[in-house]
C-alpha cells in the first residue's frame, strides 16, 4: 500500500464477535456459580479460564484485523502471531454485499464482502465494520470513476 492513497481504513468492532463475548460471559457466570456447589473447585476454575480465553480471543480478533480501501484495491490484514494479507484489485470486484444481523443493525455494524472474478480466491471480507453501507457506497463510487 505504500505510495497508494488510502480512501478508507478501519478495524472491526469487538461487538462483531458478540457470539464469543456472550459465550465467554455465560461460561464465566456458570463456572462462578459452580463454586458454591460440592463439585471440585478445579472444574469451576477451568470454566472461568475458558470463558476468559473466549472473551480475550474476541478482543484479539478485533485488534489484529485491519481493513483498507485504496485507490486500486481492497485489503484485509490480520497481524497477530502470523500475518495474512488478502487483497483484491478494484478492477476485479464484481459484487459488493453488505450483511447486517439484527444486533448489527441496532449497534451500527456489519460485514462487507467484496466478491471477485479472475482471482484465486472468492473475495475479501470486512467483518464487523461500522457503517457498512457507507463503505459499500464509497467503493461503488470509486468503481464508477
Amino acid at each position: 500500500m505504500s505510495g497508494e492513497g488510502v480512501v478508507w481504513s478501519g478495524k472491526p468492532t469487538v461487538l462483531a464477535f458478540c457470539d464469543a463475548l456472550a459465550a465467554g460471559a455465560l461460561l464465566i457466570a456458570v463456572s462462578a456459580s459452580l463454586l458454591a456447589t460440592p463439585l471440585p473447585a478445579w472444574l469451576a476454575a477451568l470454566g472461568l479460564a475458558c470463558g476468559a480465553v473466549l472473551i480475550l480471543a474476541a478482543f484479539i480478533k478485533s485488534w489484529a484485523n485491519s481493513y483498507a480501501v485504496t485507490e486500486s484495491c481492497v485489503r484485509r490484514e490480520y497481524r497477530f502471531v502470523a500475518v495474512r494479507v488478502e487483497e483484491a484489485p478494484l478492477s476485479k470486484v464484481t459484487d459488493i454485499v453488505v450483511e447486517q444481523s439484527i444486533v448489527g443493525r441496532v449497534l451500527g455494524f456489519g460485514d462487507v464482502r467484496f466478491d471477485t472474478a479472475g482471482t484465486t480466491f472468492t473475495g475479501v471480507l470486512f467483518k464487523g465494520v461500522r457503517d457498512p453501507v457507507k463503505v459499500k457506497e464509497l467503493v461503488v463510487a470509486k468503481l464508477k470513476r
